[in-house]
């Protein structure tokens, strides 16, 4: 049984279109979304990751010796006896993919796709509270730049266009859930919106400190109590939760009534990306990381999650890294860092068609509390 269909035009696929997502839960009436979805995103990957072989490699070692040590560590382990996104019970689940040989299991129901044996909540926490090595991505000054321009900018831009679009005025507030370095919150502020930022790791508090001026919160956001805001936005912050659906709910209380907006940004299972990391899965520098992706969502499961926790999708936008990644992984087998100079050139219009045909590793969906 499928919880959900989405109705679409045949025609050639188009950038930005209209969809139906329809919703039927078991032993219930079934629920219409009508969501403008949105596909691809030009992005200089080469340049803003700036790849060499032996970062890589060293990297993937250090996710391999991090899977190691949490397997025989002394640390507090949960067992997940449910999915995360739809509450099946575990039984209904298989193993679809081994990465560090830490097993991913896949809800039958809804495809979600997750760690069945996980650090608790504080384990996790812990572990990313005093991390250099995985705040790297967000607190790299020589990248600064380009991550603004091409990864902030246009997400700033898509999430007050979207909100405008549906809620029909200008924002004034917003939370940034899991803030990285802070280029979100510089990006909104920047647009005269009153953001602040929570963010668990030091490391990444510091950067934002230095270099944007912000006082990131360190606070858990699950406890937190703040006066109600129009926005609330979670970049890559689900993947890392042994409980997704606890960052929904408080979003949702959160959210002021008939003027909030929240944006959901998650990796994406059914993708070219998570195949190419399939056939190589000692080698993970990104995506399928078992120590810190504790989640690997489908269009389904999150929809699935927004839905039953209070919202209602409005907008989606499909992008991702697949082409790069695929370019990494031949590297890495070949030895050969010239790989990106013989082949990078053509990650553009590679990675549109990913996008496009809905085979990209990044999902984005903002979605409106349901009355």
């Amino acid at each position: 049984m499928s919880l959900w269909t989405r109705t679409a035009s045949l025609a050639s696929p188009a950038k930005v279109q209209l969809e139906l997502w329809s919703y039927t839960p078991p032993h219930s009436t079934s629920r219409t979304y009508e969501l403008k979805v949105y596909t691809g995103k030009p992005l200089n990957v080469i340049g803003l990751k700036k790849p060499v072989l032996e970062e890589l490699r060293n990297y993937a070692n250090f996710l391999a010796l991090t899977a190691q040590r949490l397997n025989t560590q002394d640390t507090k382990k949960i067992e997940i006896k449910q999915c995360p996104c739809c509450c099946t019970l575990i039984t209904d689940t298989k193993e679809v993919l081994r990465v560090f040989n830490i097993p991913y299991l896949r809800c039958s129901v809804c495809g979600h796709v997750f760690v069945g044996t996980q650090l608790d909540a504080q384990e996790v926490n812990s572990l990313f509270e005093h991390s250099v090595d995985h705040s790297q991505t967000y607190t790299n000054t020589e990248t600064l730049d380009a991550r603004l321009n091409e990864v902030i900018i246009p997400k700033v831009a898509w999430v007050l266009e979207t909100y405008q679009r549906v809620v029909g005025e200008n924002p004034l507030t917003c939370i940034d859930v899991g803030a990285g370095g802070g280029h979100f919150v510089f990006g909104m502020r920047r647009q005269g919106i009153k953001c602040v930022g929570f963010e668990l790791s030091q490391v990444s508090r510091v950067f934002a400190k230095k270099v944007f001026d912000l006082n990131l919160i360190g606070e858990d956001f699950l406890t937190t109590e703040t006066n109600l805001v129009n926005i609330i936005t979670m970049w890559g912050l689900l993947e890392y939760t042994p409980n997704p659906r606890q960052f929904l709910e408080k979003a949702r209380k959160l959210l002021q009534p008939n003027h909030g907006l929240l944006v959901v940004e998650v990796p994406r299972f059914d993708a070219l990306g998570t195949v190419v990391q399939a056939e190589n899965p000692q080698n993970i520098v990104r995506h399928m990381d078992p120590t810190s992706h504790l989640n690997c969502f489908s269009d389904c499961s999150l929809a699935t999650a927004l839905v039953e926790t209070g919202f209602r999708p409005v907008a989606v936008w499909y992008f991702g890294m697949d082409i790069y990644e695929l370019l990494v992984q031949i590297a890495m087998r070949l030895d050969d860092s010239q790989v990106f100079d013989y082949l990078g050139d053509m990650i553009p219009a590679l990675q549109a068609s990913c996008d496009l045909g809905r085979q990209c590793d990044d999902l984005i969906i903002a979605a409106i509390p349901d009355d």
